[in-house]
């Protein structure tokens, strides 16, 4: 893809960068005391940090020696027996950086998941290793897409999926990170992953929403970030550094460094069940090996001796291992 990002340059900074082990302290010492402004301007550094360099990051099939799908839908889910399918042409795709690849690469995990001589937990990433999930909507060169907008509606039974939220707003590219489709492999994945087999060489796709997760503290700093076209209001905008600039700067971003708070990208969880009070965290410390969902969403912390992980075999709180490197 052709990537266009538009971003403000970062100011160059000399003073000498604080230690890994201090930077652990800091940001535990922020989630103990529930700092929630210092947890939400760190979140925003990596995001403004990591936007000149995800694009190059290889997605998750091809760290794990698969075919590339490039793009992939929303995977359905039950609801009281009820099988529920995204009715809008969401995609998305898992990334992750050097850091985070050469520790899946080097430990074989693509070969060596599920076989049965592989008996202890995976082992921890590196603390500067980042793994990402990005949400794409598709957008035709030649006719306006009308794009749904998460207003923070109210949580109900059944979640809040965003056929039910009340805004459209028209499509503009130069607020969105986005990037071009192209003819091949790319353009098949996108009609195939969106069901849209109209879609064109020329036609783009829009970034939506974007999680991102880096391995500073032991359970992970958890950050989403999502498109709004009032990028400004509200407590979702907190924080937002002026250096990121441009269309990185529409996205909103909620944090999460425990169990304390809701953490939930509207365009991921909201559609589940009580997704609009779930949490990054609660739901990651249940991915393992031999887990066949990712669902139910989940507030609770599981002690290490849960029933839950018996049988299993833990992945760092990577579901894209737990679900995928089998």
């Amino acid at each position: 893809m052709r990537w266009v990002l538009i971003i403000a340059a970062l100011v160059a900074c000399h003073a000498k960068a604080p230690s890994p082990r201090d930077e652990q302290a800091t940001l535990l010492t922020a989630r103990d005391r529930d700092d929630v402004a210092t947890m939400r301007a760190h979140a925003w550094g990596v995001f403004t940090r990591i936007q000149r360099e995800w694009p190059a990051w290889p997605r998750s099939d091809v760290v794990l020696g698969r075919t590339d799908r490039i793009f992939r839908p929303l995977q359905p889910f039950r609801d009281r027996g009820r099988l529920v399918r995204e009715q809008l042409p969401i995609m998305f795709a898992v990334a992750f950086d050097p850091v985070a690849a050469q520790h899946i690469r080097r430990y074989r995990l693509a070969e060596r998941a599920g076989v049965t001589a592989f008996t202890a937990a995976v082992p921890e990433f590196p603390r500067d290793a980042i793994t990402i999930k990005l949400v794409w909507y598709p957008v035709h060169a030649h006719r306006r897409t009308m794009l749904p907008v998460w207003d923070d509606a109210p949580g109900r039974r059944g979640g809040n999926p965003d056929t039910t939220w009340r805004r459209r707003v028209p499509v503009d590219l130069g607020d969105f990170i986005h990037a071009e489709l192209h003819a091949g492999a790319e353009l098949a994945a996108a009609r195939a992953a969106s069901g849209d087999p109209t879609l064109e060489p020329g036609d783009h796709v829009v970034l939506i929403g974007m999680h991102v997760s880096t391995k500073e503290i032991p359970d992970w700093v958890w950050a989403t970030f999502w498109w709004h076209d009032r990028p400004d209001a509200g407590p979702y905008a907190a924080g937002r550094p002026p250096e990121l600039a441009g269309a990185a700067a529409h996205y909103l971003m909620d944090v999460a460094y425990s169990d304390a708070h809701p953490c939930m990208n509207p365009w991921l969880e909201a559609r589940f069940p009580g997704g609009t009070t779930s949490n990054c965290l609660t739901c990651h410390q249940r991915a393992a090996l031999g887990a066949t969902d990712y669902l139910p969403v989940t507030r609770a912390v599981l002690p290490e001796g849960d029933p839950y992980f018996r049988g299993k075999i833990t992945t760092d709180f990577v579901w894209s291992l737990a679900l995928e490197a089998r």
